[in-house]
This record gives structure tokens, C-alpha cells and sequence, in this order.
């Protein structure tokens, strides 16, 4: 059971990068069902307890809702209630893991993006490159597991 809810935790980041790749935007039924993903998987994953998974819902997406409210626009919505959703699988240390793993490439795009003139206003999906990050973090949470 326990590969079956991965195995829908990470679907449903694929079609959340999928969603707001093409929209912008990041449904919150899709967010509800990934959050439900990673609560489910506590139920056979015992790592990261409760209190990690907690901490992961808020160690993020608290700090973007803060930046969000001294810089609006900063991060959309979406993004934020994105990692925490994420945050519940992850737990506190692998969602700081995500969030590094996916501003590296992001930034990357924005400096290609004021390359090619789009400016400093321009705008793009965060959230397939945070959902990337996420599965990328839970990949190396897994192996880690695994090496034990």
C-alpha cells in the first residue's frame, strides 16, 4: 500500500507542474489530494513522525506567506499551500531540501529569461519547479531510508 500512496503523491505533483506550467495557477483540490497523500503515508511510512511532518507543512510555506506579505506577488498562493501540502510527506528537513532544489533551477530560468529581454517583471510557474524539487527530495529521503 504504502508504494501505491507514493506513487500518488507523485503523480499528482506531475499534474500540478502540469497545471500551473500551463495556467499559472494551482488548483486547490490537487493541493487537498497531495497533502492526503502524505498524511496517508504515515500511516506506513514511520519516517518522518507526525511532529517532522507538522513542522514540514510550516517551515516553508510560512516564511514564503511572510515574504508574500512584505513583497507582494513575491510567490503566488498556490506556491505556498504548495509546500506545505509537500511539506506533510517530506517533513521539515526534506522540504527545505525541495525548496533549495527547486530555487536553484528557477533562478536559473529568471537569469535566461532577463537574457532574452523579458525584464525584471517578468513572470513564470514556480510550482513545476518546486514540485521537481519535491520529488527530487523524496527520492533522496527514500535512498537514504534504503541505505540504512
Amino acid at each position: 500500500m504504502q508504494i501505491i500512496v507514493w506513487g500518488v503523491w507523485l503523480w499528482i505533483l506531475v499534474l500540478i507542474a502540469k497545471q500551473d506550467r500551463r495556467t499559472r495557477t494551482i488548483p486547490d483540490r490537487l493541493t487537498a489530494c497531495l497533502m492526503a497523500a502524505g498524511l496517508l503515508s504515515a500511516l506506513w511510512t514511520p519516517q518522518p513522525g507526525m511532529v517532522q511532518r507538522l513542522a514540514g507543512a510550516l517551515a516553508v510555506s510560512v516564511p514564503m506567506f511572510v515574504l508574500n506579505m512584505v513583497r507582494p506577488g513575491a510567490f503566488g498562493g498556490g506556491d505556498v499551500k504548495l509546500m506545505a501540502a509537500g511539506g506533510v510527506m517530506l517533513g521539515a528537513g526534506g522540504i527545505w531540501l525541495a525548496f533549495c532544489l527547486a530555487l536553484l533551477p528557477a533562478g536559473g530560468y529568471s537569469l535566461l529569461l532577463l537574457k532574452k529581454g523579458k525584464g525584471k517583471k517578468a513572470v513564470f510557474a514556480l510550482g513545476p519547479f518546486l514540485c521537481a524539487g519535491m520529488a527530487a527530495a523524496w527520492m533522496a529521503g527514500l535512498l537514504e531510508r534504503l541505505d540504512r
